[in-house]
């Protein structure tokens, strides 16, 4: 289990190299480009959209470029929230905990989470989808991504600095019916190979929920 004090030290030490590897990744990912134009183009008109674990942004800024102008990046670290802000002048960014929601009740009209759930453990995954499904409004869609797999990967090194986070990897399967359990239905749910040529080597699930 990763205490947040851990995620926070590793996230906030690499912020700066994390945002130059990152930025421009979409570029060459295919499948996510087309998940997050679909994304942004049912959910401009719905009101707030929160993209949750947003790092640097760049997945924030690709959902505002393609017209959810509506949209608020968070993210646990504030050394990542400074570089988005700094990338993303005209986007809004705030820390937030993902366990621990600041919003009230039905207040988000979407939310995002591209990897963002990858250092909890399966238990805190359910707590994360719960309080996701509370903030969202009925008919919200909530677009999010993981490993797949059912390892646990250590990391001590992070971009040449001392870390010590766990990777947890989740079968597809077990997480829809964890959605199911905490009030969503599940509309898509895919899975495709790593691009071997920028990706860390495992294959990557997107589910496309709504409460």
């Amino acid at each position: 289990m990763n205490p947040q004090e851990k995620i926070l030290h590793c996230y906030n030490l690499v912020a700066e190299d994390y945002a130059v590897e990152r930025w421009d990744e979409l570029s060459q990912k295919h499948i996510d480009r087309l998940l997050l134009k679909e994304f942004a183009a049912s959910n401009k008109e719905k009101g707030l959209c929160a993209d949750f674990g947003c790092g640097p942004g760049q997945t924030t800024k690709f959902l505002y470029d393609n017209g959810l102008k509506d949209i608020i990046g968070i993210d646990l670290s504030p050394a990542m929230v400074n570089v988005a802000r700094k990338l993303s002048p005209q986007i809004k960014f705030e820390t937030g905990d993902l366990l621990n929601i600041a919003y009230p009740s039905a207040y988000l009209g979407s939310a995002l989470a591209f990897y963002s759930i990858v250092h909890f453990t399966i238990d805190q995954v359910s707590t994360c989808f719960g309080e996701i499904n509370r903030v969202l409004k009925i008919g919200g869609d909530f677009l999010f991504s993981f490993h797949v797999g059912d390892e646990i990967v250590h990391f001590d090194k992070a971009r040449d600095k001392v870390v010590d986070i766990d990777l947890y990897f989740f079968k597809t399967d077990d997480i829809v019916k964890l959605l199911y359990e905490t009030g969503f239905k599940v509309i898509d749910a895919i899975e495709r190979r790593p691009n071997e040529n920028m990706e860390y080597p495992t294959r990557r699930a997107y589910i496309w929920a709504e409460k």
